[in-house]
């Protein structure tokens, strides 16, 4: 997507990618639902038809094209990331990001089971970040793009995702849950976009394809400690009459990665992007 997409188009282009996402998961959440009622192995057969056949559409309308600029070995690309202080922090702090952002999958659905009693109400979550992905997303790309920088939109997102997690221990009704979702999803959908574009536009294109590999351990690392540690706290919360402890430990979590974030974006910290060609090779 970087290499065929010109840098002045990806904030846009990753806001379209994204509603696609939301609008196939909530696809896929209804299509499994419906097939699981059936037999659980035709899910797994149905899902594994459907990677054949993005694959097959990726190999017939891909054009051939090289990832990086130069020919460089896998070690020399990671050692140039590995160099780029700043793009391995900024990378590192995503951690804190990812570890909210994973609880989409995890704590929240498990909320909603226990407030609705019902785990048939947990469609109702992704619908909701469907509706408002398919509404807000693009719309609030375009407008914030014009007036914000990326670093801004990251960080304004990122509030308000840390903003809506901390209530959520405490409610009691699945009005109240929703609208703090609600609340959630917006956040994600301000920030998303713009991480992914800065994430590209911090790329040296000499060894791109190292650092779009590198950028995601800040997913692998967020991911594993956001589902193993949110649901050890979940558990440990409920064991000690504490619903709130995980939430509140998310948002503190959350507080201390926009420290970090607003610390390396600051005017004496700041690289301009690195400049690219827009031909494909």
């Amino acid at each position: 997507m970087i290499k065929l997409v010109r840098p002045e188009q990806r904030g846009r282009f990753f806001s379209l990618l994204l509603m696609q996402d939301s609008a196939g998961a909530v696809i896929g959440v209804l299509l499994g639902s419906w097939l699981l009622q059936f037999d659980f192995s035709l899910v797994c057969a149905t899902g594994a038809v459907m990677f054949i056949l993005c694959a097959l559409v990726n190999l017939w309308l891909l054009p051939a094209y090289k990832l990086s600029t130069v020919r460089t070995p896998i070690r020399e690309g990671m050692r140039v990331v590995l160099r780029d202080k700043r793009f391995v922090t900024y990378v590192l702090t995503l951690t804190g990001y990812y570890m909210l952002a994973v609880q989409v999958m995890l704590m929240l659905p498990i909320m909603v089971n226990d407030i609705a009693g019902t785990p048939g109400a947990v469609k109702w979550m992704y619908a909701i970040e469907a509706a408002l992905s398919l509404t807000l997303l693009y719309p609030v790309a375009r407008y914030s793009e014009k007036r914000f920088s990326l670093e801004q939109r990251l960080m304004a997102g990122l509030f308000l995702m840390t903003v809506s997690m901390m209530p959520i221990g405490l409610t009691s009704s699945l009005q109240q849950l929703f609208a703090l979702i609600c609340l959630f999803y917006i956040g994600s959908i301000i920030a998303e976009p713009a991480r992914e574009t800065l994430s590209a536009s911090l790329a040296d294109s000499r060894a791109r394809g190292s650092y779009m590999g590198f950028s995601r351990l800040g997913l692998a690392f967020g991911g594993a400690m956001g589902y193993t540690g949110g649901g050890w706290l979940f558990d440990a919360g409920k064991e000690v009459a504490q619903p709130e402890l995980p939430w509140v430990m998310l948002g503190i979590i959350g507080i201390i990665t926009l420290m970090v974030l607003w610390w390396q974006f600051l005017p004496g910290h700041e690289k301009p992007p690195i400049a690219e060609s827009n031909e494909l090779h």
